[in-house]
């Protein structure tokens, strides 16, 4: 019995804060002229203020639906403005300068406008070829292309979507807390039509269900602040090689690309080494990347009124084209599927028992609301955004914190702001140790049987929702 109050815990702004802020590092179109807004922005965090070579030129590439071989980093001689000199990957993997130009081989860098994309609906997952066994693989630049992760055979075959991503990960995958988790999406519900349009159904375990975006190989499981965070795309998960490491020795670690003012995030979370992950697609991780990069912070190369090349997809005619626009038309061409429309449709009327339903069954899918620009709701669970049913529910819907019936606005549009975004403290280059969870030792293994060990509240854990009766 305790004698006398445990002490307050320490914030972690106290205990991971730095007085050193990130700062930016800024990616320039070498064919437009100097007052044209910057192709890229990203923050950097590693070692002593710097960016992560192949992060950048994988992010370069993907904006600009260039091939991982075409693109370039480059920089200008000091004495000389048109001259420009490529960037090698340094020993220690690290770019520590302010600015950049992005190039593409063969092509002269002073004419050649090449096309950006206007948003994430516009990108088209690169697919490669299939293993000797059948499995499909995408075409992943360095070091994707190497990243393994281990494969998970449930216990229990009927298990499938969210049931079966709970008895797979059972905790947050990031802090490692079992308590207040739920899943969250890779590709995000709100991209389902362009998930469908992408056949990217070939990475998920069972790739011939109705909706094949809440296979669990696009879910893991996530502590609901985190899952908050990692809707807002604040931070993400990314192959990292330490050093002179090969890309086949990449490590899989957190990598915050926005913080936003936290004096916390970066402290907490950059480079910090997960929980195991097992289980889910390493090509739905990589769309997940490309997704969380498409962000006014990130682009603001349209922002202003010149005219740009943008590269198009044209859905109806399944084939993507060059375009000659007018910055503030970016934002009307940016949005070409209809989030609205992708509400699922079961094809039986009966209903299933719970430990075999999808996320979809749970609660409709779909977003009918309007997209007026407002991101005030970014920091909304992406997954728990849908329209409200008609009728009387048969669950309790919940936000990502917990409360009951909140009409909250989802992502209505692939390309988004976060206001207020502003640097903040970074901690050393080195990877992170994962955080320590709680109460590891009394967590109860998942038998096959369905129960788990002790008073198997293991085993409950996987309905999030409580029926109602």
């Amino acid at each position: 019995m305790a004698t006398a109050a445990l002490p307050a815990f320490t914030p972690p702004a106290v205990e991971h804060g730095s007085s050193t802020a990130p700062r930016d590092v800024r990616f320039r179109h070498p064919a437009y002229p100097s007052s044209a807004p910057d192709l890229l922005v990203l923050m950097a965090a590693d070692g002593d203020g710097g960016l992560d070579f192949d992060l950048a030129l994988t992010s370069c590439c993907i904006i600009t639906a260039t091939d991982w071989d075409s693109g370039y980093l480059a920089q200008k001689h000091t004495s000389t403005d048109d001259d420009f000199y490529q960037i090698i990957r340094p020993p220690d993997g690290i770019l520590r300068g302010r600015e950049f130009f992005f190039c593409v081989r063969g092509q002269d860098p002073f004419s050649y406008k090449y096309p950006v994309l206007p948003s994430f609906q516009h990108w088209r997952f690169p697919h490669g070829d299939y293993d000797e066994d059948g499995t499909p693989r995408g075409n992943l630049p360095p070091p994707w292309k190497s990243l393994q992760l281990p494969e998970f055979v449930t216990p229990r075959p009927v298990l499938k979507g969210s049931a079966a991503a709970m008895d797979r990960d059972v905790t947050c995958r990031i802090s490692g807390y079992m308590d207040a988790v739920d899943n969250a999406h890779l590709v995000p519900q709100s991209e389902r039509l362009w998930f469908v349009s992408n056949r990217m159904e070939r990475y998920c375990r069972r790739p011939l269900e109705i909706s094949a975006i809440n296979d669990d190989k696009n879910l893991l499981l996530l502590r609901k602040d985190l899952h908050s965070l990692f809707d807002a795309r604040r931070f993400t998960l990314v192959p990292r090689r330490f050093g002179a490491c090969p890309p086949e020795s990449a490590e899989l670690v957190t990598h915050v690309l926005l913080p936003s003012g936290s004096p916390e995030l970066v402290g907490l979370y950059h480079n910090r080494l997960p929980q195991q992950i097992r289980g889910i697609s390493v090509e739905l991780l990589f769309a997940r990347f490309a997704w969380s990069l498409f962000t006014d912070e990130h682009i603001p190369f349209l922002g202003s009124g010149l005219e740009y090349v943008v590269r198009i997809w044209d859905e109806a005619k399944g084939e993507a084209r060059n375009r000659t626009i007018r910055g503030p038309d970016a934002r009307r061409l940016a949005q070409i599927f209809d989030s609205s429309r992708s509400q699922s449709r079961s094809v039986s009327p009966k209903k299933r028992s719970l430990s075999t339903q999808d996320d979809d069954e749970d609660v409709p899918e779909g977003d009918d609301w309007p997209d007026n620009g407002d991101s005030s709701h970014l920091g909304q669970d992406d997954d728990a955004q849908n329209s409200p049913p008609r009728g009387r529910p048969r669950k309790r819907r919940c936000d990502s914190f917990g409360r009951e019936d909140q009409d909250v606005p989802s992502l209505s549009s692939s390309f988004i702001s976060v206001a207020g975004s502003s640097p903040s403290s970074r901690p050393d280059g080195q990877v992170s140790q994962p955080l320590t969870p709680a109460r590891t030792d009394n967590i109860a293994p998942v038998k096959s049987g369905g129960k788990g060990g002790g008073d198997g509240r293991t085993g409950k854990r996987m309905h999030v929702e409580e029926e109602l009766t």
